[in-house]
């Protein structure tokens, strides 16, 4: 009766073909590894890694029969294992072969049936995964299930884990979503229901694929439309992506520059955090020292209120640059011809000072005060009001 048991329990297993595999040679050699391609039709070649790592491309014709190393060691299994005694000392002996023959289906069955035959066999409930405890022995799924652990996806996760990376996935297929349709659209450029498209785009997962067509992008006018598309997405992503952008030297045209400048303000007016996200970036911006940069971002602080920035305004009011020039030097000489006179060249450096109209201007608007271009007026005069409750810096 065991043995009848036990023989339909070793059908119910499945089969392991996968592994080593062996190549029985013509001349009598075998070659044995990991078949690098198992799915080739009408097969030329057997691509084999051995066991130490070398990869051997072998020309299917010298090759008299392959065999898997698993499929023998099942063969040999199925013939003998469901005719051994149901004994405790058998079933330890099949369990190591299998293991040791990759048979790991196999191996699990006969570690189960030692339980069977002796519930307390400590080797048998470690290899399950079992721990014993003061109220018994435990399994590793159940102490897991009692941490709140959840099996997902072959490895043990809490419910929150599974969350986040159900989320993530759903995010990343989404943004990969996005961006084959962003690619599509931009290839149909400067088709108008194209175009039209991109700008009606209103999903926030669309803001990363976005920004990364418009930085790649480098023709003027579908930049301008990919830039067009991102303001337009209700998000301050988008909003600190364009900010950015215009803030920058990559945008090498200044009427796209001033298209985000004029997009971000009309946004400002009716969202003060779009406001404030202005402020931060343009008021970075003044530190880069880039005249260009730093007028743009004067003038807009200037215009949104932008009082945070006031000392860096000070402090690009004037700025100072080494100018390097050759200044000519007459030179006596004296030779065989008698005395003569040549002119050499000696470099000269001097610091010259900078003034920036477009930073006073945005102070003006800002304070109500004018100190021209006196930094150390400009100063004394922001100590004083900080020190001062009675002093509003901000003008209505």
């Amino acid at each position: 009766m065991f043995r009848v048991l036990l023989f339909i329990s070793f059908l119910l297993v499945p089969m392991a073909v996968s592994g080593t595999t062996i190549l029985l040679l013509k001349n009598g050699g075998t070659l044995e590894g990991e078949l690098l391609n198992p799915n080739e039709v009408s097969r030329k070649s057997y691509q084999i890694k051995t066991a130490g790592g070398i990869e051997v491309n072998l020309d299917a014709r010298l090759v008299e029969r392959v065999q898997s190393r698993e499929r023998q060691a099942l063969v040999e299994y199925q013939t003998e294992a469901p005719f051994t005694e149901n004994t405790i000392e058998n079933h330890l002996v099949w369990a190591r072969w299998c293991s040791e023959n990759q048979l790991a289906d196999q191996s699990r069955l006969h570690w189960r049936q030692i339980l069977e035959l002796d519930p307390d066999h400590a080797g048998a409930r470690q290899v399950l995964g079992y721990e014993r405890t003061q109220n018994g022995w435990i399994s590793l799924q159940s102490r897991r299930e009692d941490r709140g652990l959840i099996q997902y996806r072959g490895r043990w996760r809490t419910a929150q884990q599974i969350e986040v990376e159900s989320m993530l996935e759903s995010q990343r297929n989404a943004e990969d979503y996005w961006r084959r349709t962003i690619r599509d659209l931009i290839r149909r450029l400067p088709n108008p229901q194209a175009e039209s498209a991109l700008l009606e785009i209103r999903d926030p997962v669309a803001i990363d694929p976005l920004g990364d067509a418009m930085r790649n992008e480098g023709n003027p006018h579908r930049r301008a439309i990919l830039l067009r598309s991102l303001i337009r997405i209700p998000d301050v992503r988008a909003v600190r992506i364009v900010a950015a952008w215009s803030a920058g030297l990559a945008e090498p045209s200044e009427d796209i520059r001033q298209m985000c400048v004029d997009e971000l303000l009309r946004l400002s007016n009716d969202n003060p955090e779009i406001r404030q996200i202005m402020i931060e970036i343009y008021r970075s911006a003044l530190r880069t020292g880039i005249e260009p940069i730093v007028s743009l971002s004067a003038r807009i602080l200037g215009n949104i209120g932008g009082h945070e920035a006031i000392p860096e305004l000070i402090d690009v009011l004037v700025t100072t640059r080494e100018e390097t020039y050759q200044e000519q030097q007459p030179a006596h000489t004296f030779g065989p011809g008698g005395t003569g006179l040549t002119h050499g060249a000696r470099t000269i450096r001097r610091q010259v000072q900078d003034t920036n109209q477009t930073a006073l201007t945005a102070l003006n608007n800002l304070t109500g005060m004018n100190f021209q271009f006196n930094q150390a007026a400009w100063q004394e005069w922001y100590r004083q009001s900080h020190r001062s409750p009675s002093v509003n810096l901000r003008r209505n």
